[in-house]
């Protein structure tokens, strides 16, 4: 110990530094850091979103009508969101998108600038359902 502290300088950080250590020289990494591959760009695969059933179709009931990232397209009649904003059909019918003015919540971010007088329009998936042209009897009919 009195070796040692003789090889130190005498000083006051002299307490505060590490022991001499003689376990040898510090390794490195023996390879460079690796890069991403270049050759990804254009060849990802896309999301998926957009329309996948356009206006005057026939879809049925549950069937996915648009995929998107926030609320570009609204729901109309007969049309749910999901929780990632996707529209699906609640009835069998024909699909109809008509561009309608907004009339937002109170609690939606467009409510203050439509209440001072901006008109803002946004598409709206409706489903026009299909009637039941008597395709079901009683029992007692049969």
């Amino acid at each position: 110990m009195a070796a040692l502290m003789a090889l130190r300088p005498l000083n006051v950080l002299s307490h505060f530094l590490p022991p001499v250590c003689s376990a040898g020289p510090v390794r490195f990494a023996s390879k460079k850091a690796g890069t991403t591959s270049r050759n990804k760009r254009k060849r990802t695969p896309g999301k998926g979103r957009g329309w996948k059933r356009q206006d005057g179709s026939f879809v049925h009931s549950g069937e996915v009508l648009v995929r998107q990232l926030g609320l570009r397209y609204y729901p109309g009649e007969n049309v749910r969101l999901g929780l990632d904003n996707t529209l699906y059909s609640m009835t069998d019918g024909k699909v109809v998108v008509t561009c309608e003015k907004l009339a937002p919540f109170p609690d939606s971010p467009l409510y203050e600038p439509v209440k001072s007088g901006v008109v803002i329009y946004k598409k709206f998936f409706n489903i026009l359902a299909t009637p039941l042209h008597g395709k079901f009897r009683l029992v007692s009919q049969i």
